[in-house]
């Protein structure tokens, strides 16, 4: 999808994928020139976060559109993933409570005993004079009172002070960010690629951890009601999340334009920690949730608008992605329910709608792809394993869903269009039951083996 940089706060080595290795697609529908990822390690998390993997047995009853090769029918038992809960503490602060409308999305978050309205600091809900110097202040003052909540009333906020930059606000504590609720409370970013020549955007609100990505800091927090814009003047990422337990909620995020060169390093949400796939210090983060969120962006341009990155126990639901899609990287244990992924703007079936590399125990159900119908990315050395990928639909009749290096595959109650497998070494133990595959194709050479369901021509 995008090529990523390393971030400030830590580094780590990027990774070259060929995103067209072996690929069946003719040029008009391929997904792109070589890809540039980070990734993050997740090595064996099971002595850190132990969750049952539950197997359920499914009937191979797939059927086979024309074209397409025979399938033999066996009956199998296909790893699924029991989906993991979100469990939160609210941390209770006595204080003096100011008013606020309880309408809208916001209200889905749990009121805060301490409340920052940020039009007492002097932010300008007009949208016409710059209010960042008003909503860092009202932040500072919740992250002094855990636990409390900044309120941004209905109206449009700028945000445009002086570029570059790197973060607008950096959330270090236990806070809730609210707003009146999609379409009301409007942030827009200013900053960034306003000025011609400027090559460094922001990113709108950080959540950090604690200190060496140990627990603390802003882990807690959540961010709800909100429209924010860094699409207008393609400002940066909306919320770069690196902490533990969080909740983005209720959110419509217009993400900016991002190339190799132009604004590097831009994503529309980043749920993710800084790690290397190599080294045997794991970095994670645990149990944070990504639930009705709206990210339109400008997948044309290379950006990725969801990247989740060495999450374990994290959930994302009830998204609406129009751009160049979800990024899963070297994660455990996640679960992925009710996705809508739209390609880009430009050639929306050339794009790649999901991608995962590296990754263990995931569960995607409910997946509506118009585009290419994800990836399963080519990684021998870290190879994914246990995915389950129920009930998704590509409405793109020309794409393929490509499965890479991994093991333990289930596709289950789903509309394949193609299924293409693609693996730089080896792909084993896929079992594809009562769905509808279009066409097949597979890797000349490849090594396959326990396939159930699903043969090659």
């Amino acid at each position: 999808m995008s090529s990523e940089q390393p971030a400030p706060n830590g580094a780590r080595s990027p990774i070259s994928v060929d995103a067209d290795v072996d690929d069946p697609l003719p040029a008009a529908g391929r997904v792109g020139a070589k890809v540039v990822r980070e990734k993050c390690s997740v090595k064996d998390l099971s002595s850190v976060y132990r969750k049952p993997i539950a197997k359920v047995a499914v009937a191979s009853a797939v059927v086979v559109l024309a074209g397409a090769v025979g399938l033999t029918q066996l009956t199998s038992s296909a790893p699924t993933q029991t989906s993991t809960g979100h469990s939160q503490a609210k941390l209770g602060v006595a204080g003096p409570v100011v008013a606020r409308s309880d309408t809208g999305p916001s209200a889905a978050i749990p009121k805060s005993s301490v409340v920052f309205n940020v039009l007492n600091y002097g932010a300008d809900a007009t949208g016409t004079k710059d209010s960042t110097a008003a909503i860092a202040s009202a932040i500072r003052a919740a992250e002094a009172s855990p636990g409390s909540e900044v309120y941004f009333p209905a109206g449009t906020f700028l945000l445009d002070q002086p570029s570059p930059k790197m973060f607008d606000f950096v959330i270090s504590s236990p806070i809730n960010i609210v707003g009146a609720g999609v379409g009301l409370t409007k942030i827009v970013n200013k900053v960034g690629m306003k000025t011609p020549g400027v090559y460094l955007s922001t990113v709108m609100f950080e959540i950090v951890p604690g200190p060496l990505g140990k627990p603390g800091g802003g882990d807690g927090s959540t961010i709800s009601g909100l429209t924010l814009d860094a699409a207008t003047y393609d400002a940066g990422t909306a919320i770069m999340d690196f902490a533990n337990h969080t909740i983005l909620t209720n959110l419509s995020v217009l993400a900016a334009k991002s190339t190799n060169i132009y604004n590097p390093n831009v994503f529309g949400v980043r749920v993710i920690a800084i790690c290397n796939p190599y080294n045997l210090t794991t970095v994670y983060r645990i149990d944070n949730v990504v639930n009705n969120v709206t990210i339109v962006g400008q997948g044309a341009a290379g950006n990725t608008e969801l990247d989740l990155s060495c999450q374990v126990g994290s959930s994302v639901s009830n998204v609406k992605i129009v751009g160049n899609g979800l990024d899963i990287f070297y994660c455990n244990n996640d679960s992925f329910t009710n996705i809508n992924l739209t390609g880009g703007d430009n050639g929306s079936t050339q794009y790649i709608t999901w991608a995962l590399t590296g990754s263990s125990n995931i569960t995607m159900s409910n997946i509506v792809t118009n585009g290419q119908g994800g990836v399963i990315e080519p990684d021998p050395l870290v190879v994914s394993s246990n995915i389950s990928i129920n009930s998704e639909t590509m409405q793109n009749l020309t794409g393929f869903l490509k499965v890479g290096d991994s093991s333990r595959v289930a596709i289950t109650n789903s509309q394949i269009a193609g299924l293409a497998f693609v693996p730089a070494v080896s792909v084993s133990d896929v079992a594809v039951s009562t769905s509808t595959v279009g066409r097949i194709f597979c890797k000349p050479g490849m090594a396959m083996l326990g396939f159930v369901g699903v043969a090659c021509p």
